[in-house]
């Protein structure tokens, strides 16, 4: 027998045999997997259909709540459950106003009325019977005992109304007490799958249970089962193929085969770590070798690509928490700022008062220079590299001052902001003081977001013996629940899904707060119930030696010395005008004459008619033509005095490109008056300043 034939045989012997399993596998399909799956369907639709029933109670309570909160505005109708058939008000056991309530019905709902006192005026809900007439209702309860009570009938209209959100028919049928309340699935008279689950009444009398028809298709599942079974037979085929190759490469393809095999597992996807034995020094032999070599130069390219890959995914990681945290901390002093310039705008107040809001809104805008400053040090956090910026502070002046930045938004809720500290206190500590600000500025801003009435404490406590300060944020907010309280701390959470579009955030505050924390040595911890919550923090300070405080947390004016007085024309470039006016009145109000440009054409141009300026301050970032060609041409036409540029890009590279491009200095934005005035006296000729 010739090869050939051999082959031919061997291909029908593994096909017949493929086409036997595979008939063997389809006659072992037990008709029970058919109800299994079928049942297992049929479960999953009945959750759904139980689970739809009871986000009814949700919305009603929810709609319950709104009423409550504007009890002269109740709610017409009730998106989401259809149309609105009752509402009442509950005033202990009495009925209140009512709508939708007719005479016949009242003995029922004073029934509640009593039932809802004799609760201790807890909220109450579920479905009684009214004449007959099943009612689904819920209430929303408001202090002394007052309630709101909404419902809707378990009717025909309301029945097809669910029916239409859920897909199945649905319909009521009463049960007898005898008989027992039963939640599952069963067959009816015509052998169909129904499922159904009880209603209980609120006062104990007849239940209630919704049937739901399910839908049953077997063929569907066989096709399914079939469609199984193809697999198999494909994968018990592939198989039976292999083990034909396998032969033939014994036969006639053996060295040639293994290299064919390979090359179609990878062009089919598979990995890259198979190799071709090398089995002689022929042609086979070189063959294999050529395609080792190549799998290897693969290889290795797919490892750096994938390498590419991952450091791509983890910095655009990186920039989203990033953003998403420059949001979220931007916001809390930007509240200080917009509140008291408001109130600035708005002329009230004494000369002190004045004194005091520009105190704050100074204070607020170096915190967020120094939040742009070091937000990148967050990054730190997790790879322990976090550097401590050590300085003394006084505790009282600091709290007091997060405090204040937060009075203008408590009042506008109405809830009382406390500051309440030991007497033991000491006078100043040693620690990184911004830090520290910024895990106290979280806390508290979480605080006054969550609370709509009631107080907030801020209980200070020095804990002498082991010289550390803990910080406790109380409040009579939403509160946390016990499951919410495992992951409030992690980054992009919130307490309640719920409460995201009331309450706005990022979810990264505590997050990092904590991490500070620790960081630091210390810790933050969080209790919780119903009333509220309770946010402790506990870091590690020393006692300062020195009880100079740092001008970082002094009132903001209290300077060390005069600033300097200068002489001579200044040529200010700049295409920002608020900004060119800020820096044009701090340089006349030291002496010196200013002429403006917009941009660098303009400065060119002015330079051209009138060349002698005894300094250039020159924005970097502008339109037309930037400061750096700017900079550049007014060397080329022979300006020799100095040049300070100013610019918003501060890292090292950006100075370094200031220099290269004819600048004699260096300064970033934002500006500040003495450090501006510094900067230009140290680059003016002695003549110009005055000692």
């Amino acid at each position: 027998m010739t090869l050939r034939a051999r082959i031919r045989w061997l291909l029908i012997l593994s096909t017949a045999a493929c086409v036997c399993v595979a008939l063997l596998a389809l006659a072992r399909v037990n008709h029970s997997l058919l109800e299994s799956m079928l049942e297992s369907s049929a479960e999953r639709e009945l959750s759904v259909v139980e689970s739809a029933f009871l986000d009814q109670l949700s919305v009603l309570r929810i709609r319950a709540e709104d009423w409550s909160r504007q009890p002269d505005s109740p709610p017409g109708n009730l998106g989401g459950v259809g149309q609105l058939d009752l509402m009442l008000s509950l005033d202990g056991g009495r009925l209140g106003s009512a709508l939708g309530v007719e005479e016949p019905a009242l003995p029922v709902f004073e029934r509640l009325a009593d039932r809802f006192e004799a609760e201790g005026c807890a909220p109450i809900w579920g479905v009684v019977r009214v004449n007959g007439r099943p009612l689904l209702f819920s209430t929303a309860v408001e202090q002394n005992c007052q309630a709101y009570l909404l419902g809707i009938w378990i009717d025909g209209y309301w029945l097809e109304y669910l029916s239409d959100r859920v897909g199945h028919a649905l319909y009521v049928r009463e049960l007898s007490q005898e008989g027992g309340v039963e939640r599952g699935l069963f067959s009816d008279a015509e052998g169909l799958l129904r499922g159904r689950f009880p209603i209980p009444d609120f006062f104990d009398g007849q239940p209630l249970e919704i049937v739901v028809e399910l839908p049953s298709d077997v063929q569907g599942l066989k096709s399914t089962v079939i469609l199984l079974m193809a697999l198999i037979l494909s994968i018990l085929a592939a198989m039976t193929v292999a083990g034909v190759y396998w032969r033939i490469q014994g036969l006639l393809f053996g060295r040639l085969g293994s290299v064919h095999n390979a090359v179609r597992s990878i062009a089919r996807g598979g990995t890259l770590d198979q190799r071709v034995p090398v089995l002689g020094n022929d042609e086979i032999g070189e063959l294999a070798e050529d395609f080792n070599a190549m799998v290897d130069s693969i290889d290795h390219a797919q490892n750096q690509l994938a390498s590419a890959r991952r450091q791509a995914e983890a910095a655009s990681k990186t920039k989203s928490q990033f953003l998403a945290n420059m949001s979220h901390e931007i916001r809390t002093p930007m509240t200080a700022i917009l509140g008291y310039a408001e109130l600035l705008r708005e002329g009230r107040g004494s000369d002190a008062d004045r004194q005091h809001y520009l105190n704050i809104i100074q204070h607020n805008g170096d915190a967020l220079l120094a939040l742009i400053n070091n937000v990148l040090d967050l990054s730190r956090i997790e790879a322990g590299q976090l550097d401590r910026e050590e300085s003394v502070f006084s505790v009282i002046e600091l709290l007091q001052e997060v405090v204040e930045s937060f009075r203008l938004r408590a009042v506008e809720k109405g809830i009382e902001l406390a500051l309440e500290m030991d007497g033991t206190m000491p006078a100043a500590l040693n620690g990184d003081v911004f830090r520290l600000r910024q895990i106290v500025v979280n806390l508290v801003g979480n605080a006054v977001k969550f609370t709509e009435q009631g107080t907030i404490r801020i209980r200070v406590v020095w804990q002498r013996p082991d010289q550390r300060l803990s910080i406790r944020v109380e409040d009579t907010g939403i509160g946390i629940t016990e499951s919410q309280l495992q992951s409030i701390f992690q980054p992009f959470t919130q307490a309640d899904v719920s409460h995201t579009r009331r309450y706005t955030g990022s979810g990264l505050g505590l997050s990092i707060a904590r991490e500070l924390a620790r960081a630091q040595g210390g810790d933050i911890s969080v209790t919780s119930d119903s009333t509220g919550s309770c946010f402790t923090l506990e870091m590690p300070f020393e006692l300062a030696l020195d009880a100079t405080v740092a001008p970082s947390v002094l009132p903001a004016g209290e300077q060390a010395q005069p600033l300097p007085q200068l002489n001579g024309r200044v040529l200010l470039v700049e295409d920002n005008q608020v900004n060119r006016l800020l820096v044009k009145t701090l340089l006349e109000r030291a002496g010196m004459t200013v002429v403006e440009a917009e941009n660098g054409r303009e400065a060119c141009e002015a330079y051209q008619n009138d060349s002698h300026y005894s300094l250039v301050v020159l924005d970097m970032q502008m339109p037309v033509m930037d400061g750096y060609e700017t900079a550049r041409a007014l060397r080329d036409k022979g300006f020799e005095g100095p040049v300070l540029a100013l610019t918003a890009n501060v890292l090292a590279v950006d100075r370094q490109r200031c220099l290269d491009a004819g600048c004699d200095a260096f300064m970033g934005k934002p500006v500040r008056s003495r450090d501006l005035l510094v900067a230009c006296a140290d680059l003016l000729e002695p003549s110009l300043i005055e000692s």
